[in-house]
């Protein structure tokens, strides 16, 4: 369907069509001194891949793609092996996606990069020493998805806060992230916000209330993470809700967070009529389980010792398709099927798993 579209560059393939579009390197020894001579006669690329991870992008490479393929619009350079990115990476104007996480070398990025206005999606995580996000990204004005793991405090003001349209956040083994900027809440176009392994983050800030779009929230590994510390006063919460500004989640991921010992309410205004996916694992201090989910499709919970019943109202919940209760040894035995006590608050769901056991009804 392709037919000269796409090409794969190794050394048995040197005929590789003008008209090709889309490149796949599969072979370290085609790239180590740059783009191959070959491919001169190619302008038009639009995307430059590697499929396997033993194919690492070097220096030499990136600098020639960038000069050779003016017009490209997918550049793959994760896993690479390069300590500094090119400043001319910013003349990639059509640039739409571009991944440059798990390059573990890199300590800066060029502020040239906040040129691309084009761009869609910018990887970054993995990027364990990079000291801090390029000072002008808030001028990547089309910015969608942005995954990123920096060595700094505190995530900088006038920056991330600024991307209008930017949809997903995944902020990645930050260790030394201590607090998120406090007006996280102007991202009202932001519907997944993902915080995973960031061991010194103590707080949310209180505007994540005002996240209205927010419909997906992750948040995992994060030892200190203390979800109630800082968000404000009931009669805040009740004004918000009143104009429309707390978010609706759909889906609630909650992992290895030993400071949660129940859902603060706050985030259960965010979920009450709305939320249809519920996992909670490794929470070791969790004593209970939310109740009012009126529309929960799934509930996980896993390796949670200290939740030992369900919430009363569990046998109201219709909408309830899957539940499943792993390492939690007294709510299992008050799930057992037929004897158990919290037996017949989800007799009605079609599909329980008992510590890895389908119970057939």
């Amino acid at each position: 369907m392709s037919k000269n579209e796409c090409g794969i560059v190794d050394s048995h393939n040197r005929s590789i069509s003008n008209k090709a579009r889309h490149l796949s390197f599969v072979e370290n020894n085609m790239i180590k001194d740059g783009v191959p001579s070959f491919l001169s006669n190619i302008c038009r690329v639009r995307t430059i891949d590697f499929p396997f991870y033993s194919v690492i992008p070097t220096q030499s490479f990136v600098e020639s793609c960038i000069s050779m393929f003016p017009f490209l619009r997918h550049l793959d350079l994760s896993d690479g092996s390069f300590v500094s990115v090119p400043k001319k990476l910013g003349n990639l104007r059509h640039l739409r996606y571009l991944n440059l996480g798990d390059n573990g070398k890199i300590k800066k990025l060029p502020n040239s990069i906040c040129k691309l206005q084009s761009l869609q999606t910018l990887m970054l995580d993995g990027c364990e020493e990079l000291l801090e996000l390029p000072r002008d990204i808030r001028y990547l004005i089309s910015l969608r998805c942005l995954s990123l793991t920096t060595k700094q405090k505190f995530l900088p003001h006038n920056g991330i806060v600024r991307l209008n349209y930017l949809r997903c956040l995944y902020i990645n083994s930050c260790i030394n992230l201590e607090y998120l900027v406090e007006d996280i809440g102007n991202l009202k176009a932001l519907q997944t916000l993902g915080i995973r392994h960031c061991p010194n983050l103590i707080s949310l800030p209180s505007s994540v209330k005002r996240l209205s779009s927010l419909q997906n929230l992750c948040l995992l590994d994060c030892e200190k993470l203390n979800l109630d510390w800082g968000m404000g006063m009931e009669e805040e919460d009740t004004h918000q809700d009143l104009n429309g500004t707390r978010p609706h989640l759909r889906a609630l991921y909650l992992e290895k967070l030993p400071k949660l010992v129940e859902l603060p309410q706050w985030l259960l205004r965010c979920s009450a009529n709305t939320l249809q996916l519920l996992r909670i694992e490794e929470c070791p201090n969790l004593l209970a389980l939310p109740g009012s989910l009126q529309n929960l499709k799934t509930l996980d919970v896993l390796d949670c010792p200290k939740v030992v019943s369900l919430p009363q109202d569990m046998h109201g919940l219709t909408t309830l398709e899957r539940i499943e209760i792993k390492g939690c040894p007294t709510l299992s035995e008050r799930c057992e099927q037929g004897s158990g006590e919290d037996w017949p608050q989800i007799a009605h769901v079609p599909n329980i798993w008992l510590d890895g056991d389908l119970i057939i009804k």
